[in-house]
């Protein structure tokens, strides 16, 4: 392992023991009937465990021979859409784990994690849907393409990220009228207390990475047509 990748695997482990042993303090404080000296509040609480989730994923990401020759912006491209979903979904487990030992153990419930981990949810699945626009792995019906020649399915998985980038671009714009409105008017996550731009910014991000993900696509299938190469067909449900 790479000294930066074990230096962010332990920064991650101190701050998941801070916050542990924030949350232990937490309890005892509330059964004594005290308060602690230094409160972090819902947000605080919540970007110490999300900066102790990124730094533990970072730690997790083993670079390939392929990525190392590469650079770093062949791997953020290549992987973007999974680094960024290994972290959310690191974040979703871990939380709703702390968040029963805390609720059953200490019998010190967070009010942040339920609300974070829906939107973490959220994230990760917009996310997911640039990542399978790349891998072409989005649920399809190719009984019509099966009876084509093969060098007919170029142009038909063309067609399909045409019409998949109209789409894209049309909802993007409407994700940016609602975050517009929300910059301009304001709204309240329940508990966090901020912004709910900071929630409703999922589906732009995402939207834009499929715009990204769709330009990419439709260049490899020209590039394959014009060479006479088969289209590259992507991953069947369930395939390894």
């Amino acid at each position: 392992m790479r000294t930066w990748q074990r230096g962010a695997t332990n920064a991650g482990y101190a701050l998941y023991a801070l916050y542990a042993l924030y949350a232990i303090a937490g309890a005892m404080a509330q059964k004594m009937g005290t308060t602690l000296p230094v409160r972090l509040g819902d947000v605080g609480e919540f970007c110490l465990f999300f900066a102790a989730t990124v730094l533990f994923v970072a730690g997790l990401i083993q670079e390939d021979s392929e990525t190392q020759s590469s650079g770093w912006l062949a791997a953020l491209n290549e992987n973007a859409e999974r680094y960024a979903m290994l972290v959310f979904y690191v974040f979703i487990c871990i939380v709703i784990v702390q968040e029963v030992l805390r609720r059953f153990v200490l019998n010190y419930s967070s009010a942040w994690a339920q609300e974070t981990a829906q939107y973490a949810f959220i994230y990760l699945g917009y996310v997911g849907a640039a990542f399978a626009v790349k891998e072409r792995a989005h649920i399809r019906f190719d009984i019509l393409l099966q009876r084509l020649p093969a060098r007919m399915h170029g142009w038909v998985y063309l067609f399909a990220e045409i019409c998949t980038l109209v789409f894209a671009i049309i909802a993007t714009y409407w994700c940016l009228h609602t975050i517009e409105q929300l910059w301009n008017f304001g709204g309240t996550t329940p508990v966090l207390r901020v912004n709910k731009i900071w929630a409703e910014a999922a589906l732009p991000i995402g939207f834009t990475l499929m715009i990204v993900r769709c330009l990419q696509m439709m260049w490899r299938d020209i590039a394959d047509i014009r060479a006479g190469r088969p289209a590259y067909i992507g991953k069947s449900m369930f395939e390894e």
